[in-house]
């Protein structure tokens, strides 16, 4: 009897399964179950991978879409090279298509388009002016030639072609007034930029504050801090004053912080299982092109953003497809249990769904939503004034290191004596989130005539977060930050002076 698997397979099921499990011991219950909801579209995609001919119609779009942002953006002299601008969103997605469509420019009957398809996707690549690109890509290339001069083709007629694509690509950025290829390469590759960015302060060395931050989160909690959860409590673990951000740039680093080890072995496995047998089977262009799109993930923030991750596992499904190494043995009672779990999985997903979209009017930013954030602000402004302290002291409850409950409660605050306990948990939880607590923390000190406590709380601040120190603007992002440092650095050193 024919095995028919299912198009998800049980591990994904699982790895999925993991991530929602963390809302029993998550710190943020909320946003685990929501990010719940947003991975069912990460198994959908893998599943819509199967459509090889609309995966590649999807990627030829993307292209297209890339292009047009990007030279838009280089005509009007707008540089982007950030994570997870345009500039580097499109260049990871590129990645995709460039092994296809070398591919096809041997294989197929139409090598003149495929040549166009190719060097679009390699110049997309090129003018991403991300490191977290250019690095797969130069991998992707060499094995695409030693994987072509395997199957027979003449090296001679790879280089060829290699060195034709090369020349297209630099005729057309010279022929652009703007040269996005020069500009990103002039911006990015200069060995100066390169030892600026190794700094503390730099992209480089703030990407290995961040991840070393990250991997001791995921030491402390094996199990992880709950799906989700980065975002919102990166703010406790802080390692290094002033790197802060919304994303670990290293999605796998991720997913042992707030998954657990279990979870992000699993996701390994499955990686690692598909694109091993994908690069051994005729499916080897869309392994190496999935391949180069997760090793993108383990550099760059695009990872969370679900329109990267949806392609991402699209391209796995579409490797996974074309395997045919069965998942499970061809027994009875292995296709009875796999259907049995895919059953499963599907009314958990509906379940979760309906849990969530159901209609609720008592108390549901707590009893539904878990005390997810923006079901509490908005149910904050629904509720009499009466109501709102113990709707927060629930959602502090829910989410015991989140930021944003003790900076609510802290707006709301009247007493000074309320105010002065609240910053001193803020500086015990978050000790290095941002330093303007502890100057707030002294300020109403001296106003209270506690002049000892004052100068203790500004003496541990300037220990904490020097007025010299340079690290600050790496999570400085847009100047977001400015205000707040350059307040502590004048205000802090003028009030301890005075007091003493």
């Amino acid at each position: 009897m024919a095995l028919v698997l299912p198009k998800i397979p049980l591990a994904l099921w699982a790895w999925w399964g993991l991530g929602l499990l963390t809302v029993f011991w998550s710190l943020t219950p909320g946003n685990t179950l929501v990010l719940g909801l947003w991975e069912l579209a990460y198994l959908a995609a893998f599943a819509a991978g199967t459509w090889l001919a609309g995966l590649v119609g999807l990627n030829i779009a993307l292209l297209g879409y890339g292009l047009l942002t990007t030279l838009t953006l280089a005509w009007m002299g707008l540089v982007m090279y950030f994570s997870g601008s345009s500039h580097y969103v499109a260049g990871a997605q590129a990645l995709v298509l460039i092994p296809l469509a070398m591919m096809w420019l041997f294989r197929s009957r139409w090598p003149i388009l495929s040549g166009i398809l190719l060097t679009g996707a390699l110049y997309l690549a090129l003018m991403s002016g991300a490191r977290a690109v250019y690095l797969p890509l130069v991998f992707i290339v060499l094995l695409m030639v030693w994987r072509l001069w395997r199957e027979g083709i003449p090296l001679r007629q790879i280089m060829l072609v290699c060195a034709l694509v090369a020349a297209a690509i630099v005729s057309l950025d010279t022929a652009l007034p703007f040269s996005p290829i020069q500009n990103a390469l002039g911006l990015k590759a200069t060995l100066s930029r390169q030892a600026q960015d190794l700094g503390a302060e730099g992209s480089i060395g703030s990407r290995l504050q961040m991840w070393d931050q990250t991997l001791k989160i995921a030491l402390q909690h094996p199990m992880g801090t709950g799906n989700g959860s980065f975002r919102d409590t990166l703010a406790a673990y802080l390692q290094y004053p002033g790197i802060l951000f919304s994303n670990a740039h290293n999605y796998y680093l991720e997913t042992a912080a707030t998954g657990g080890w279990l979870r992000l072995l699993l996701l390994l496995v499955i990686l690692v299982w598909a694109l091993w047998h994908g690069w051994n089977s005729p499916a080897w262009p869309w392994a190496l092109g999935a391949a180069g799109l997760w090793t993108t993930l383990a550099f760059d923030v695009t990872g969370m953003y679900p329109s990267v991750m949806m392609l991402a596992f699209a391209s796995l499904g579409a490797v996974h497809s074309q395997i045919k190494i069965p998942l499970v043995s061809a027994g009875s009672r292995s296709i009875r249990f796999g259907w049995m779990v895919s059953v499963a999985g599907l009314i958990a997903t509906i379940g979760l769904a309906a849990w969530w979209y159901w209609p609720c009017k008592h108390n549901c930013a707590v009893s539904r939503y878990l005390g997810y954030r923006p079901a509490v602000l908005n149910e904050l402004e629904r509720i009499p004034e009466a109501q709102q302290n113990k709707l927060l002291s629930e959602a502090e409850r829910l989410n015991p290191k989140s930021l944003w409950v003790y900076r609510i409660r802290l707006e709301r605050a009247r007493a000074p004596e309320e105010k002065m306990q609240l910053l001193q948990q803020i500086i015990e939880v978050f000790p290095l989130a941002n330093p303007i607590y502890y100057l707030q923390l002294a300020e109403l000190a001296t106003d209270l005539n506690q002049p000892s406590k004052a100068i203790q709380v500004l003496e541990l601040g300037l220990s904490r977060f020097p007025p010299d120190f340079k690290g600050y603007q790496s999570g400085n992002f847009f100047g977001a930050l400015t205000p707040s440092y350059e307040t502590w650095r004048t205000k802090a050193p003028e009030l301890l002076e005075r007091l003493k």
